[in-house]
């Protein structure tokens, strides 16, 4: 389980988040939707403090972080419970994609060489590329690229796996292999949270959806609450003008 109380992150006099709480019990999909600027990236980011929050309070499992009382044990045990799959992959140009994977379990968890490369071949079967083990970043397509991403991820076996906009980067004919496999940790009872612009995949997938705008949550429900029977205007707004955008590129 992860809770989020009264995150707060601002730069400089822009203010990003304004008061972020929500609570996701363990095996849910947290989807986060909201245009561009609503803060839904600084949010995850702040979550494992690669960026740090202002104010706020972060709870996973048994540990409790508090904005303004941290020190470098308790973000480090933080961002030992999570794990970011990225839009743009961040995976080490001059590894392979099994280096890729075993990198963070020899160097954050400690595991032996041989045990490393056990688990990273493992995951990376899981993700459907045990034929590209030995591939470079530079050999591989967008979308492969992202399932290293996801299988970097699952092999430390976080207590919540963050997703910041992982198929925005793709092109449109890889961004399905890249959902597949996201649903395919859903169904493996993951505890996620997703920022997507991925309408039909929230409707599927997720057990919650929020939708953020102007560093705040306009509205939270289910998938067939706020995507299907929206309360809010601006919400209504955004998924009007995203629906009508996927329907022009379909054409």
């Amino acid at each position: 389980m992860i809770e989020i109380k009264n995150m707060h992150k601002s730069y400089n006099e822009n203010e990003v988040l304004k008061g972020i709480g929500f609570r996701v019990k363990k095996g849910e999909v947290y989807v986060i939707l909201g245009p561009s600027g609503s803060g839904k990236s600084t949010l995850l980011r702040c979550i494992n403090f690669l960026e740090k929050p202002d104010k706020g309070k972060i709870h996973i499992g048994g540990l409790t972080v508090e904005v303004g009382k941290t020190n470098r044990k308790q973000i480090n045990e933080l961002r030992k419970r999570t794990a970011m799959v990225f839009q743009h992959y961040n995976l080490f140009r001059n590894k392979t994609s099994v280096e890729n994977v075993m990198e963070g379990l020899i160097t954050a968890q400690r595991m032996d060489k041989k045990e490393a490369y056990e688990k990273s071949v493992s995951y990376l079967e899981k993700v459907g590329l045990e034929d590209r083990l030995d591939y470079y970043p530079s050999q591989l397509s967008g979308g492969q690229q992202q399932r290293v991403g996801i299988a970097r991820a699952l092999a430390l076996d976080p207590d919540v796996m963050m997703f910041d906009e992982p198929t925005s980067a793709l092109d449109p004919e890889l961004v399905g292999e890249v959902l597949d496999v996201m649903k395919s940790v859903a169904r493996d009872g993951r505890t996620m949270i997703v920022v997507t612009h991925e309408i039909e995949f929230a409707r599927e997938v997720a057990s919650n959806v929020i939708f953020m705008d102007g560093g705040v949550i306009v509205e939270e429900g289910s998938p067939s609450q706020v995507i299907d029977h929206p309360q809010e205007d601006r919400t209504k707004q955004f998924l009007n003008r995203v629906t009508h955008s996927k329907l022009q590129m379909a054409q």
